[in-house]
C-alpha cells in the first residue's frame, strides 16, 4: 500500500546532511582502478564518490603529504598512461596506517560522473600498450621456478579433488581439519624450499624498482591466482582493512588453525601459514628479549612497558608466563581500533587476578612522532618495543622513529625494535612477490644505523629462532 506524503520520512541525525554514496574503487573499475595523482603525487585510489575520493599511499613522503593538507590542487586520474579525467581539489584530510598513509581529496566545483568514468577507464586499458609483464622479459630461470610452484600446489589440489572432495560431504569438520593438517605438514617441507628457492632469487633484485615490479606482477598473475582461495593468501593480498598485516591475519598466524569450507580451502589457508613461521618466532623471540631486558631489576618493581603498532598483542602471555612474579603494566598503542578491542578484551579474559594491567592508546602514527598531549602517556617506560610497525617505515623515518621512542626511556630501559631481515632464510619472496605485502627488508648493519644518531645509546642486534627477524636493541644508560 502506498505512503501517504505525510507519512514519507527523510534522514535523522546526520544523515540529514546528505553525502553522495562512497563506492569501492577496486569494484567500480573491475579489479583496476585508475591511479590517482594530486599535483604529481601518485596516490592508490580506494574509494570514489561524485564528490571525491579517498586514496593511499606508501609512508615513504609523510611529511610533504601532511602539509599538502587543506591544500587546492589539481587532481588527475590516470590509467595506464592516459589521462581520464582532470579537476582542481583539495586535499580534504590525511591519516597514517600501518605502513600507509590515507588522504582525501574533495572535488572544487566539478563532479566524478562514475559511469563515464568506468568507461573511460576500460577505454584505455584497451588501448594501452602491453602490460609491462607481458612486454618486458622474465628470466628463464625465475619462469621455471614460478612453473614449479605452481604444478607443487596444483599436486596438493588434485590430490584433493581425486581422494577427498567426493566423500568430503560424509566427513565431521573436525574430520577434514585434519585432513588439511595431515596435507599441509606434508606439503610443509617442499613449500620451504621452495620459499628459500625464491628468496635466492629476488634477493638480488628487491632493491631494483623497475625489476622488483616486473618480478611481482608475473608472480602475481602466474602464482597467486592459484592461492587466493585459502583465507591467509586472500586476506593479506586483497587487504579488506586497507593493509596487509591487519590483526586477523596476525591471529591465523599465532592460532595456525584451519580456515575454510572446504578441505582444499583449509589446506591452502594452512599452507599460507607456513611462509609466515618467522611472525610466530617473532612473537616468541621478542618476549624473550622484553623478560631479558629487566631481568636484573628487583621483582617487586613494576615494570611499565610500551607496545607501538600493538596488533592483538600476544605476546604479552608469554611475557607473563616467562616472569609471572613480577608486576607488570602495558600500555598498547595502535592506529586500528579493532586491533586493541581484540586485544585489550584478549588480555583481561586470560590474565584476570594476575599482577598485571594493559591499557590501551587509538593514537595515528603521526601523533607518535610529533610533540603532543600523548607524549606524557608514552614516556617513562622501563621497555617499549615494536615488533612490526618499523618495517614500513623509511630509513630517515624509522631513525626518526627511533630516536622519538628512546624519548619515552627511562634511565635503564630500553628499546626492542622488530624487523623483517634481508637473508635467504626470511620471509622477501612469499610476502613481496607473492601477496604485495610491502615491507622494508633489513640488513644487520642497516638495523644498526636506525639508532646511529643516539650516542649514549647501548646498541646490540639479536634475531629470531629462524634467523628471518632481526631485533635493533637499545638500551639507555642508567
Amino acid at each position: 500500500m502506498a505512503k501517504s506524503y505525510e507519512e514519507l520520512q527523510g534522514a535523522a541525525g546526520r544523515e540529514r546532511f546528505f553525502r553522495p554514496a562512497r563506492h569501492d574503487a577496486a569494484q567500480l573499475f573491475s579489479g583496476e582502478p585508475p591511479t590517482l595523482y594530486f599535483d604529481d603525487q601518485p596516490f592508490e585510489l580506494k574509494d570514489i564518490s561524485g564528490a571525491g575520493g579517498g586514496a593511499a599511499a606508501p609512508l615513504l613522503n609523510v611529511d610533504d603529504i601532511f602539509a599538502s593538507v587543506n591544500r587546492v590542487g589539481v587532481l588527475r586520474l590516470v590509467q595506464r598512461s592516459q589521462e581520464i579525467f582532470r579537476a582542481r581539489a583539495r586535499h580534504a584530510r590525511a591519516d597514517a596506517s600501518e605502513g600507509r598513509v590515507f588522504c582525501g581529496f574533495a572535488l572544487e566545483s566539478d563532479q566524478f560522473d562514475l559511469a563515464e568514468l568506468q568507461r573511460l577507464n576500460a577505454r584505455a586499458i584497451a588501448h594501452a600498450v602491453p602490460h609491462p609483464a607481458i612486454a618486458q622479459p622474465i628470466p628463464t630461470e625465475y619462469k621455471s621456478f614460478c612453473a614449479d610452484v605452481v604444478a607443487f600446489v596444483a599436486g596438493y589440489l588434485n590430490l584433493i579433488e581425486r581422494k577427498f572432495a567426493p566423500i568430503e560431504g560424509a566427513l565431521a569438520s573436525t574430520e577434514q581439519d585434519e585432513i588439511a593438517r595431515d596435507l599441509c605438514a606434508s606439503a610443509a617441507p617442499g613449500w620451504r624450499a621452495l620459499v628459500a628457492q625464491g628468496n635466492d632469487l629476488v634477493i638480488p633484485i628487491q632493491r631494483i624498482k623497475r625489476e622488483r615490479l616486473l618480478f611481482k606482477s608475473f608472480t602475481e598473475t602466474v602464482v597467486t591466482r592459484s592461492l587466493l582461495e585459502g583465507e591467509g593468501w586472500s586476506r593479506t593480498y586483497r587487504k579488506p582493512m586497507g593493509y596487509p598485516g591487519d590483526f586477523r591475519i596476525m591471529n591465523y598466524i599465532y592460532d595456525g588453525e584451519p580456515v575454510g569450507d572446504t578441505i582444499r580451502a583449509r589446506f591452502l589457508h594452512l599452507l599460507s601459514l607456513v611462509g609466515a613461521e618467522p611472525v610466530r618466532t617473532r612473537m616468541v623471540r621478542l618476549a624473550e628479549l622484553v623478560v631479558e631486558s629487566v631481568a636484573g631489576r628487583p621483582t617487586e618493581e613494576p615494570v611499565d612497558v610500551l607496545s607501538i603498532g600493538a596488533g592483538p598483542a600476544r605476546e604479552t602471555a608469554l611475557i607473563l608466563d616467562a616472569a609471572p612474579e613480577r608486576p607488570w603494566r602495558f600500555t598498547l598503542v595502535d592506529q586500528e581500533g579493532e586491533a586493541l578491542e581484540d586485544a585489550t578484551a584478549r588480555f583481561a579474559r586470560a590474565h584476570r587476578g594476575r599482577r598485571a594491567r594493559c591499557g590501551a592508546l587509538h593514537v595515528s602514527f603521526k601523533e607518535m612522532l610529533d610533540p603532543s598531549p600523548f607524549g606524557l602517556q608514552f614516556g617513562d617506560k622501563m621497555v617499549i618495543y615494536s615488533s612490526g610497525l618499523i618495517d614500513y617505515l623509511n630509513p630517515l623515518l624509522a631513525q626518526r622513529f627511533v630516536r622519538r621512542l628512546y624519548q619515552f626511556l627511562k634511565p635503564g630501559g630500553s628499546i626492542i625494535i622488530g624487523n623483517v631481515n634481508n637473508n635467504r632464510t626470511g620471509m622477501l619472496w612469499p610476502s613481496e612477490f607473492l601477496v604485495d605485502w610491502t615491507l622494508f627488508f633489513r640488513s644487520r648493519e642497516e638495523m644498526a644505523a636506525l639508532a646511529s644518531d643516539i650516542p649514549d645509546g647501548e646498541i646490540s642486534i639479536a634475531c629470531d629462532s629462524l634467523d628471518a627477524i632481526y631485533f635493533l636493541i637499545v638500551r639507555k644508560p642508567d
